[in-house]
């Protein structure tokens, strides 16, 4: 261990009476060390084994080297924070929150680290805790400390790389409620098509809530039973009252959606803002209101959809086991792994009627239909070339039947014949793109790097996580603490946010219903099965012969480390994705939602704050991937200087993981960016006043049919 001190004038100017203790740990050696004043005179910077103490009056500056861990101790002084057993915490003593990180804000009180419940409100001192606990991960205060010391919004890491959540010491009604809406979905779990239709209904409704009192920007939902207050009458508000009604809205709708958490909610609106949960209030009648104007045509949509679901998607291949392939371009559910407490029993494909979901902004034809000749991409690449696109590939046997003349080898063969699938066929008859996507993601497989792994996983966005609609949304409450929003100007961005990942969500699974196209997993794997992908060669793991690749073989079940790159059959390729987990999502392979999502969020805060500037950063320790339990090797960073950036990874890590081809991704990303576009331009239209009736969601339902 190494220390500089700089005393450069011996006067405190300024600085508080009283003294505290600081202890490091460096080397195996603890050291304890006293300063004059409080900690608010100072500040502390810790990173990359560097400590640095400098007084903020004064000229007192002191830098450490090496450092392992540091903590606060305390001298039992007079300002030291009361607890409400009556019993104050030894230095150092481990403590246990409630619940996980998310549920939760850091905030300093008089220089001291505090952590206040995000449902009830309360606050508990962290000033004598060196380590907590929250969920099920340990966390260290003096890494809070050194995060909250730095300028700008904190995210911070949970589950290693696999969730980040916004500090947010003030937040406005749509940023607290949508916090509560993903920790929520964090439990309940609903894939990402559930989540983007939660986070539209409520965040419409607290928009509507907010411009009830507006006297410019008009509400999104329909006034169905005509009993919207006039303005004339709102025009005294108080901002008081109008974030009540806000508050309300939300509360009504997470309330309807998520009934089996109604105390939560109930202890979110009378602990922690201190509002009566039955109040008659004009705030609680507008608030109302507005959650009412939404739910109502969403859930009797829910329902009509939920009648229309059974027979909706059939998938062509039933079974997994690639003997019994009907169409190998074509999704194939897969068991759902040792995580799901059936962990034999196969996908179901997620969600496929909310296809057909009323959208935001989306294009629609002159009958209220969404417009897909405008949504849809093109779609992914076939098996056949299309002048062989009637060939009949047989599985069991291993041949095809030709659909028309083929000349393969120099030789011309007639439409009928029967031959082994074979290498040959590449070119005349199978399309070589389609081999070629499989190949090169083969080959990312195989030279998978630190930093893509763990882009991978960080943007993985699973079950135990409020999926990629919730990333998005987390970068919004990032915006909001960035810039400074106040209730009002959040009300637009996240009323605009939620539906934009809606209308990403539709459009997403419009094209994964009508293209169902194959994950890479089965494809690789039934290239191996025919023999069109890889060499003769031995497993060598499983000693298994076959056609051979180089690509990533596993986790070693005995230390959780991946096994690196190995020669393994095609048809034991696996995904880098969370072990014991599915392999793949359970829905089609095209587009990649994770891009759509990605890059309609990027869109919307492109478009909101006018840059694509967004400066985010989030510090991961090391050894905490849930992945690989060598990962990172050492503290690692994420960073992104724009939303560009975030969404290109959030795109580009479902090719690290084996989960998307290429064009699922770049087509995603395209359809994303027009999605948040229009969604932007229509929410701008609403507030500024401008909008047609014509335009609010389900006009045609209420006026027409």
């Amino acid at each position: 261990m190494s220390c500089n001190k700089r005393d450069r004038d011996d006067e405190s100017n300024g600085m508080s009476e009283g003294s505290f203790q600081i202890s490091f740990t460096s080397d195996g050696e603890t050291r304890v060390i006293t300063l004059e004043g409080r900690r608010e005179d100072y500040e502390f910077e810790y990173e990359d084994g560097e400590l640095e103490i400098e007084a903020r009056e004064g000229e007192f500056e002191w830098e450490f080297e090496d450092v392992d861990s540091f903590a606060f101790l305390s001298l039992g002084s007079e300002e030291d924070p009361v607890y409400p057993d009556g019993n104050t915490p030894e230095p150092g003593q481990i403590t246990t929150l409630s619940g996980p990180l998310h549920d939760f804000d850091f905030v300093l009180r008089d220089g001291a680290l505090a952590v206040r419940n995000r449902f009830d409100g309360e606050v508990e001192s962290l000033s004598e805790i060196d380590t907590f606990v929250a969920g099920a991960e340990k966390f260290q205060t003096a890494d809070i400390l050194v995060q909250l010391e730095r300028h700008g919004p904190d995210l911070l890491a949970e589950g290693g790389p696999r969730l980040m959540m916004v500090n947010t010491p003030e937040a406005t009604p749509s940023v607290m409620w949508d916090q509560i809406l993903q920790s929520v979905i964090v439990e309940s779990g609903g894939g990402p098509t559930n989540a983007s239709r939660s986070f539209s209904i409520m965040h419409t409704a607290i928009y509507d809530a907010q411009a009830s009192y507006d006297p410019v920007s008009q509400r999104v939902s329909i006034d169905i039973e005509g009993d919207n207050r006039k303005l004339a009458a709102l025009s005294d508000a108080s901002d008081e009252e109008i974030e009540t009604a806000m508050h309300v809205a939300a509360h009504r709708v997470l309330s309807e959606l998520y009934p089996q958490y109604q105390e939560k909610f109930d202890q979110v609106l009378s602990q922690r803002l201190e509002l009566d949960v039955s109040d008659e209030s004009r705030a609680y009648e507008v608030g109302i209101d507005a959650a009412e104007d939404g739910l109502t045509p969403r859930q009797a949509e829910a329902a009509q959809l939920a009648a229309q679901s059974d027979g909706l998607y059939m998938p062509v291949n039933s079974d997994p086991a690639p003997e019994n392939r009907k169409d190998i371009a074509r999704w194939t559910p897969e068991k759902q792994g040792v995580l799901s407490p059936t962990p034999e029993a196969l996908q179901t494909f997620l969600t496929p009627e909310l296809s057909l979901a009323e959208g935001f902004a989306l294009p629609e034809t002159p009958t209220g239909d969404i417009d897909t000749a405008l949504t849809r991409p093109d779609g992914p690449e076939p098996f056949f070339t299309p002048e062989h696109v009637d060939t009949v590939l047989d599985f069991q046997t291993l041949t095809i039947k030709l659909a028309a003349p083929a000349e393969i080898n120099g030789v011309t063969w007639v439409a009928g014949t029967t031959m082994p699938v074979d290498k040959a066929l590449i070119g005349p008859v199978i399309n070589p793109s389609f081999i070629a996507q499989a190949e090169a993601l083969v080959q990312t497989s195989a030279t998978l790097t630190e930093d893509q792994k763990l882009v991978a996983e960080f943007w993985e966005d699973g079950p135990g996580t409020s999926f990629p609609p919730g990333a998005w949304m987390t970068l919004a409450q990032y915006v909001s603490q960035r810039d400074g929003h106040d209730a009002a100007t959040d009300a637009v961005l996240f009323m605009t946010m939620g539906n934009a990942m809606f209308d990403a969500a539709i459009a997403t699974w419009d094209a994964k219903v009508f293209f169902d196209y194959a994950r890479p997993v089965t494809v690789i794997r039934d290239l191996g099965h025919l023999g069109l992908i890889g060499e003769q060669g031995v497993d060598e793991l499983t000693g298994e012969t076959g056609y051979v690749i180089q690509a990533f073989g596993g986790i070693d079940p005995d230390t959780g480390v991946s096994l690196g790159t190995r020669t393994i059959l095609a048809e034991n390729f696996i995904t880098y994705q969370l072990p014991g987990g599915e392999p793949s999502p359970p829905f089609a392979e095209y587009t990649s939602g994770h891009s759509t999502f990605s890059a309609a969020g990027a869109a919307v805060l492109q478009a909101f704050t006018g840059s694509d500037h967004l400066d985010a950063h989030i510090t991961v320790p090391p050894g905490t991937s849930a992945f690989d339990a060598a990962l990172p090797g050492d503290v690692y960073q994420f960073q992104w200087d724009t939303f560009s950036e975030a969404a290109i990874d959030g795109g580009a890590s479902r090719i690290y993981g084996g989960i998307h081809f290429s064009d699922g991704n770049l087509d995603g990303l395209s359809a994303g960016a027009n999605i948040g576009a229009e969604a932007y331009a229509l929410a701008v239209d609403f507030a500024d006043g401008l909008a047609q009736p014509e335009q609010q969601p389900f006009f045609d339902d209420v006026f027409i049919a």
